[in-house]
């Protein structure tokens, strides 16, 4: 994924997207939880997502999605997707291994797929490059 982003950023907007669906406040803490990894990971990332302007991480600890509410939902339709059309295997899979499976897929995928529609609305093809 480019920018030096890692394939993991789909599956922490999702994360982040689906802990805001039923919390108010959003933590480092909760994220983790959510994705089994431990928090140094977490904070890694969101403070990638925080660069890019996907999400606002308040002092205390609070997280928000921003421009990343965009791209999480198209994470969330591209999940979908790929679960609807999941290919079959010889060994049967339980729900939280086809879930899983059909992440890493989806997070593998390049960033266009996520970023595409949400770069158009905001004029980002036109704009010149942060970096220089």
């Amino acid at each position: 994924i480019r920018d030096g982003t890692d394939a993991s950023t789909p599956a922490y907007l999702l994360a982040i997207y689906e802990v805001s669906q039923t919390h108010l406040d959003i933590s480092s803490r909760s994220i983790a939880e959510k994705l089994g990894v431990t928090k140094p990971s977490v904070v890694r990332v969101l403070n990638l997502l925080m660069e890019r302007g996907m999400i606002v991480k308040e002092y205390y600890g609070k997280i928000y999605l921003t421009a990343g509410i965009f791209v999480a939902r198209e994470v969330k339709k591209q999940l979908d997707e790929v679960l609807a059309h999941f290919p079959p295997v010889e060994e049967a899979l339980t729900d939280e291994e086809r879930f899983t499976a059909a992440l890493a897929l989806t997070a593998a995928l390049p960033e266009r797929v996520f970023t595409g529609r949400y770069d158009q609305m905001m004029g980002a093809e036109e704009a010149p490059s942060a970096a220089g």
